[in-house]
């Protein structure tokens, strides 16, 4: 496989500043090795002029992301097997933000901005689309969980974010990490959540929190290339990262190198963000600008 070195190829920016301006929501069908990817077929399905991003998966056939329509961000479910949309709330609110399933329930947490800029991870039915209960007081901008009460959380302070961890039965928090980056995730088929710091250097070092013994553990894994902020993990020993239009992948196992994996260009797509991995492993979902 192509060792690809991120070096001068990218430019460096800022966890404040962010070069797209209305990304869409795409959907590719994929099949994976233990050393490859390849993509099957794939393409818009949020098809909107405006803002959609931080797609992630509550079942193997069901993408939810944040939609703008409108003046107002709220949350829209893609069927996949159906190939339709469905607006899950239309609540006012300045926005609805980064929708997740609640691990081992049927419910979905997001961030909710009220109209005093306030951000809150509340807790929805997403069947009936009924609001259940507020999660945390901290102003909230990112978040992953652990299981149905663990989360982690990058909360907003003054010119940047720290790392919280929480519990939804205490309604408690503490502070784990300062000054961290936007993207958390769930380590699969382990005791362990990521999370990023930004370095010296002002790029993101990646590094596990190990939740197996009585007290959570964090160790190092690697940097993310160079003005990259998103990952996900392909599995338990992958981590995926995309940019412009291609998606590259580290292998904890591997070279400790980040190296050439897929060309998405064919489907006329580019600044690849967030990216989101069906639980089956079928399918992969990201955030990204069409190409004019």
């Amino acid at each position: 496989m192509l060792n690809y070195i991120f070096s001068a190829l990218f430019c460096l920016v800022s966890l404040t500043a962010s070069a797209q301006t209305s990304p869409d929501v795409y959907l590719f069908e994929m099949k994976t090795t233990p050393t490859t990817l390849e993509i099957l077929s794939g393409k818009n399905i949020s098809q909107n002029p405006k803002y959609d991003n931080q797609p992630s998966f509550y079942d193997d056939h069901t993408v939810l992301y944040s939609h703008t329509r409108d003046s107002l961000t709220t949350i829209s479910a893609y069927d996949i097997k159906l190939g339709k949309n469905r607006v899950f709330t239309n609540e006012p609110s300045n926005g609805f933000f980064s929708p997740q399933r609640l691990p081992e329930s049927e419910a979905i947490v997001m961030v909710r901005q009220d109209s005093l800029g306030k951000q809150r991870m509340v807790i929805y039915d997403y069947n009936t689309a009924k609001f259940i209960k507020e999660v945390d007081s901290n102003q909230v901008g990112y978040f992953t969980f652990y299981n149905n009460d663990f989360f982690i959380a990058s909360v907003l302070v003054p010119n940047q974010m720290d790392l919280y961890s929480g519990h939804i039965s205490k309604q408690n928090s503490k502070m784990i990490m300062n000054n961290v980056g936007r993207s958390l995730q769930k380590v699969p088929k382990s005791k362990s959540l990521s999370y990023t710091v930004v370095n010296e250097d002002q790029n993101l070092d990646l590094y596990v929190l190990d939740l197996s013994g009585d007290e959570p553990t964090s160790y190092f894994v690697c940097e993310l290339p160079i003005g990259r902020q998103d990952y996900t993990w392909l599995d338990e020993n992958r981590i995926l990262v995309g940019s412009g239009d291609s998606l590259f992948v580290y292998d904890l196992f591997g070279e400790p190198a980040w190296q050439f994996l897929v060309s998405l260009n064919k489907y006329q797509l580019t600044n690849i963000t967030r990216i989101s991995i069906s639980p089956d492993g079928k399918h992969l979902a990201l955030a990204a600008e069409p190409v004019e």
